[in-house]
């Protein structure tokens, strides 16, 4: 039996290529993406399948009624051909009334599940099963490692799904990459931008497919906030495996509190944030020399991590603020591609107007929510793991190498007091 196999209740789950995991979540969030999209709440909440079947079925039954065409036509205020897009007079052909039924349960269910998920996280929690932190297998490899959120979210601006190759997850990479292909070419967004650029902003419009381009402001946000909350989370996991290997393997209870073994012993004591650096640290010193009992770890609990309501309502890591960005960033953008077609400058560049201008009024938003909470919320300390070593003093020097070279955020030395009284 592997360790993925090991628990009642796995918070995570580890493959080859793909990574899955429960998380906390506001409810209200995997709702709002479903609205946008259905099936986007899903994949967030980490139901892929249910997700994947979820989107198809909206982009089959949206193409076949011109729903997404019907949606433009609404909003730039022709309604007689929004209503007569949705029907060409056989009762065979109104597939909008097959809309409804399956949207609203898109909406409905991405809630409940994120409420259920919500429980069975913290459950999950104070089960604390093992952990996998490496998978091979002969095509592919996958690892628990830290990356930064803000580069993953970044990528995905540029191309969705290198966000998700960023974090090596394959399946949402094939998955993002192959719909956001397909709508490029459906649409004809890549023509449209190349007259844009030229100025031909008649012709930028004209060439444009209604129907397939609607589709772009959420593929184009979605995959953004997605890697980002999943490099988060990653993150997170990366720190509660590394905590736990810390406390099961070194935290000796005979570690003395004061340096034993006569006049030739020195402690270091050194702080780190978790990362394989610190396990670096750990494996250079046992190469060095130090006794694996002469080496104490132990991770800090962080205030903000104390509540479970605390982590909801005031979040730190950043999650609660680009929620409202990429949902503000979402609107703008869908509602500047729509008036797209009847403004000069076209969809293309009045899509990135919108979606610029939601993403800032998203920033004023929570900078001004931020700092009437400032004066409530306590700084989280870089310091996550406090490391105590016991060495010869020979290697006392080759020690603080070691540490400064892995990242000690920093070291205290201090030499044995029977020394000093001599």
């Amino acid at each position: 039996m592997t360790k993925q196999q090991i628990g009642r209740r796995r918070i995570a789950y580890l493959g080859a290529q793909h990574l899955n995991l429960l998380y906390h979540t506001s409810p209200w969030v995997p709702l709002t993406w479903s609205w946008f999209m259905p099936g986007f709440g899903h994949l967030l909440l980490g139901q892929y399948v249910l997700g994947w079947l979820l989107f198809v079925w909206e982009v089959v039954i949206n193409v076949q009624s011109h729903f997404n065409v019907a949606i433009l036509y609404s909003f730039t205020g022709r309604f007689h051909d929004a209503a007569q897009i949705l029907k060409s007079g056989h009762i065979t052909d109104y597939w909008i009334l097959a809309y409804g039924a399956v949207f609203t349960f898109a909406l409905y269910d991405s809630f409940k599940k994120a409420l259920e998920t919500n429980e069975l996280y913290g459950l999950a929690q104070v089960e604390n099963a093992p952990l996998a932190t490496f998978m091979i297998t002969q095509t592919q490899y996958n690892y628990l490692a830290k990356r930064n959120p803000f580069i993953g979210a970044l990528w995905s601006l540029l191309i969705p799904g290198i966000g998700a190759i960023y974090t090596h997850r394959v399946l949402t990479a094939l998955f993002e990459i192959g719909w956001w292909t397909t709508i490029l070419i459906k649409s004809h967004v890549l023509s449209s931008i190349e007259y844009t650029a030229i100025g031909d902003f008649h012709r930028a419009t004209s060439v444009l497919n209604p129907q397939w381009t609607l589709y772009l402001p959420s593929m184009f946000v979605f995959p953004c906030y997605y890697t980002f909350v999943i490099t988060v989370e990653r993150n997170k996991l990366f720190d509660k495996e590394q905590a736990n290997y810390l406390i099961q393997n070194y935290q000796n209870k005979k570690f003395p509190l004061h340096i034993k073994d006569g006049k030739h012993k020195m402690r270091f004591i050194a702080t780190f944030q978790h990362s394989i650096y610190l396990e670096k640290a750990i494996s250079a010193l046992e190469s060095l020399g130090v006794l694996h009992e002469d080496i104490f770890v132990t991770p800090l609990n962080k205030q903000n991590e104390k509540s479970l309501w605390f982590k909801v309502v005031k979040r730190a890591d950043g999650k609660n603020f680009m929620d409202v960005i990429t949902l503000l960033g979402a609107v703008g953008c869908f509602f500047g591609t729509v008036y797209g077609f009847v403004l000069y400058w076209g969809p293309v560049i009045w899509g990135l107007i919108g979606f610029a201008s939601g993403s800032c009024i998203g920033v004023i938003i929570k900078t001004l929510s931020g700092l009437a909470h400032s004066k409530n919320l306590n700084r989280v300390p870089n310091t996550e793991v406090v490391l105590i070593v016991d060495c010869e003093t020979a290697l006392a020097h080759q020690t603080e190498d070691i540490l400064w070279s892995n990242y000690a955020i920093g070291i205290s030395r201090i030499p044995n007091q029977s020394t000093i009284s001599d």
